[in-house]
């Protein structure tokens, strides 16, 4: 019996046989033990012509009961009466009543940004309660919010959702996919994913010179802020977390924080002690930038200072005095002697001039 019959359902019998006649004969029929579901009806449409058949009593639920039995008794009205008993077995066929159900509304997953191209990400789950094709379920991705390149693929039987290709945390940290459960009948269920990525330590710190003052004279003043660094890293947590340093064998600058948001510091290059050219006209040296990932990543940049001269020498005689001695009768013009005079600076400003 199809468990879409309506109540008020008639599934005709073979009537039962009885040799005696009269009020010896069949004279009700009856259903041992009662049920909620049928009830037996009985009679003649002529003399030759007596008819038995089921009558349904309240819709039937192939997922709640799926087969019932129970016996059928003929009765005749002989004294004492005397019965025939014969066994009635239904079985309910499935109808496509019930839709496909998830195991959960929402499902969530956490994946590594570096897992590679066909790994399982989640396998999803949604059950038929009917039967046969009916109950056959076939998954497939309805939608991919945001995403014009599909990074995911479901498997149609089993339900795991692969990695198309690898995942980039910095370009997207979180996924939105919908997941369309259809069984053989046609009914549906949609259900959420959400896939959380998981950040590694796949990126090493950045360092920009936003600006610079090179070369550098001199005779600038410690405590003067020669240059402002940005360094970023595009991971989070403590893979994004920075620390830097400048090369332990450098003595005239220092770093200083400016400024510090979600994934960039500011760090401000600042001048310690006074610049000699005439001792140093030129330094060269590494800023090192370090994450706080394991294992941690670094950035380096180079740094070149040149130191530009100022007027802070004054020309100096290779001797305090000179002596010459000259013959009375020398002609005019006659050289007498060479001065020399040297300046350590350089330029126009170590260009030297007598009188």
């Amino acid at each position: 019996i199809p468990e879409t019959s309506e109540p008020g359902s008639r599934f005709p019998l073979e009537v039962a046989r009885d040799l005696d006649i009269g009020s010896n004969n069949i004279q009700a029929y009856r259903i041992a033990p009662e049920n909620e579901y049928f009830s037996v009806s009985y009679g003649s449409r002529s003399v030759n012509d007596k008819y038995v058949a089921l009558v349904l009593e309240k819709p039937l639920d192939r997922e709640e009961q799926a087969e019932m039995s129970f016996s059928l008794i003929a009765e005749d009205g002989g004294s004492p009466p005397r019965s025939g008993t014969t066994q009635v077995k239904i079985v309910i066929l499935d109808a496509n009543d019930n839709a496909p159900v998830f195991a959960q509304d929402v499902y969530t997953a956490k994946v590594l940004e570096n897992m590679p191209a066909g790994s399982v990400v989640l396998t999803m789950l949604a059950t038929d309660q009917d039967a046969g094709v009916n109950g056959d379920i076939a998954y497939q991705l309805s939608e991919v919010v945001g995403q014009s390149d599909p990074t995911f693929a479901i498997d149609s039987i089993s339900g795991e959702i692969k990695l198309t290709k690898t995942l980039d945390f910095e370009a997207a940290d979180t996924h939105e996919l919908s997941v369309r459960a259809t069984d053989g009948g046609g009914l549906s269920a949609i259900c959420k994913v959400l896939v959380e990525v998981v950040d590694v330590n796949d990126n090493a710190p950045e360092l920009v010179v936003s600006s610079f003052s090179s070369p550098l004279p001199e005779n600038t003043v410690p405590g003067t802020v020669v240059a402002l660094f940005t360094v970023r890293d595009r991971d989070s947590g403590a893979n994004g977390k920075i620390s830097c340093a400048l090369e332990d064998n450098q003595l005239f600058f220092s770093l200083r924080p400016a400024y510090k948001n979600y994934y960039e510091l500011y760090l401000e290059f600042v001048l310690e002690k006074p610049l000699d050219r005439e001792e140093q006209s030129e330094m060269s040296f590494s800023l090192i930038a370090v994450d706080g990932g394991s294992p941690p990543r670094s950035g380096t940049t180079q740094i070149d200072v040149v130191v530009l001269d100022v007027n802070d020498n004054a020309p100096v005689f290779t001797q305090e005095e000179y002596i010459a001695q000259v013959l009375e009768n020398t002609p005019e013009g006659s050289v007498v002697l060479t001065v020399l005079a040297t300046d350590q600076d350089e330029g126009v400003n170590a260009h030297i001039s007598y009188q």
